[in-house]
């Protein structure tokens, strides 16, 4: 028997933000509805990148979207197009989530490439994205005021399917996007670039280019898909080594695309079926706990959007239709249980110290100022879920001084966020599997 201990006592700071997701509540051009969902799993940040894939569906967020004619006066309302997008934004709200925005264009894997090349006027460029933080937080062009806070210049400029420039373009670019957005914008915080390799070539030139040329730079955002959780820490590491490097120790780290991939190169496939078990609830439950182990501030999983149903989104799920084109409700996925949990860990707000002897589980623990104590709990072999062979059952005494266990909520093989009585403090989870455990106060 294993065993895992709270230590209520031993306080280690706020749980962060980390249960951001890519895409909003309301996708497949507005058919799929997961605002209640959305709300329930309390989602802090909606990154809008890959919306309405591909191309944005020639409407959605990405700038040749909204500016759709590049020859058009950038300072006239109606050179653009914002209606669908603005949609999308008022969903995101709704759903008491705000909007992380992509500046910039979807991926795209043809082998034609129609709109991730350099702008042909870099400056021009750069007004038009100060015109639409303009159109969001300011009211401009008939807009709004939703205070959108992350303005993040393109995304993996660092490989080929997402910028067809060289480095030094994109260094280019940014020179003149971003010190525009920050003069006209100056409580917004804007940052890049979405690196698929933070620790690659263009990450440091970019750095060095920052910090030579004094530009502006609120935040560094990366990417890194993964198949042990653990590796979470050792990236974190590497990113906060490197900004220090280059003189940005104290810039915010966002690590906004994560999910669970063994490997490119052979059986992706394999990695999206397992995107929808529960498997991915306990992967992303160890992920996020990972997280949490470090200095991140905030994450975003990718992605929720119904588009991505069949391959990246592990959260929701096609449901039958009950009308045409009508606003269905997704169904949910097992990986929505953890990004709930998780948010039943932020509500209560304190982390609090946890410790086990099993090798093989993630834990992060919360207390509320008010009372209040639970913990999720990942029993995860990192490779399990690829090889097919899940870690045999395991069984945890748990020990959280002035509480007793009450009840821990399953997600496995056999059960979706299942209640179970824990009243004898010991805890039964079965391979690749993850639960949320809340506790009452202990009665003599």
């Amino acid at each position: 028997m294993y065993t895992l201990n709270i230590d209520p006592d031993r306080t280690l700071g706020p749980i962060r933000e980390l249960h951001g997701v890519g895409g909003g509540p309301l996708t497949n051009h507005f058919t799929y509805d997961a605002t209640e969902d959305f709300r329930a799993a309390g989602i802090p940040f909606c990154r809008t990148h890959d919306i309405e894939y591909p191309f944005g569906a020639g409407e959605f967020v990405d700038i040749h979207c909204i500016f759709k004619d590049f020859d058009k006066d950038e300072t006239d309302p109606a050179s653009y197009h914002f209606t669908f997008t603005d949609e999308y934004f008022k969903a995101i709200v709704n759903a008491g989530a705000k909007p992380f925005y992509r500046l910039g264009s979807t991926i795209e894997h043809q082998p034609v490439k129609l709109y991730i090349h350099p702008p042909k006027d870099f400056e021009k460029w750069g007004r038009i994205c100060s015109h639409i933080v303009a159109h969001y937080n300011e009211g401009w062009a008939n807009g709004f005021h939703m205070g959108i806070d992350y303005w993040e210049i393109w995304n993996e400029p660092d490989i080929a399917p997402c910028w067809t420039g060289t480095r030094e373009q994109f260094i280019e670019l940014y020179a003149a996007a971003a010190p525009v957005i920050k003069r006209d914008h100056p409580d917004v915080k804007v940052g890049g670039c979405a690196f698929a390799d933070p620790l690659g070539a263009l990450p440091k030139m970019w750095l060095a280019a920052v910090r030579d040329r004094h530009l502006p730079m609120d935040f560094f955002s990366w990417h890194g898909y993964l198949q042990h959780p653990r590796r979470v820490k050792e990236l974190s590491e590497q990113v906060d080594a490197l900004l220090a490097e280059y003189g940005f120790g104290n810039v915010e780290s966002i690590y906004n695309e994560w999910n669970y991939v063994a490997n490119w190169d052979r059986k992706l496939w394999r990695c999206y079926e397992l995107h929808t078990k529960p498997f991915e609830c306990a992967f992303m439950a160890a992920v996020l706990s990972s997280i949490q182990e470090t200095r991140i501030e905030k994450a975003m999983y990718y992605d929720v959007q119904m588009g991505l149903a069949g391959s990246w989104n592990g959260v929701f799920g096609p449901a039958k239709a009950d009308a045409h084109a009508a606003a269905m409700k997704p169904e949910r996925r097992p990986g929505f249980y953890a990004l709930y949990a998780w948010n039943e860990l932020k509500k209560l707000g304190i982390q609090v110290e946890t410790a086990s002897d099993c090798p093989d589980l993630y834990a992060t623990a919360a207390r509320g100022e008010n009372g209040g104590l639970a913990v999720l709990v990942s029993y995860f072999n990192d490779a399990a879920g690829w090889n097919e062979a899940p870690p045999q059952e395991a069984v945890f005494r748990i020990d959280a001084p002035g509480s007793d266990a009450s009840t821990a909520y399953i997600v496995d093989d056999g059960r979706i966020f299942e209640p179970v009585s824990l009243p004898d403090g010991v805890l039964r989870l079965r391979g690749n599997s993850c639960a949320l455990i809340r506790f009452d106060p202990q009665t003599n």
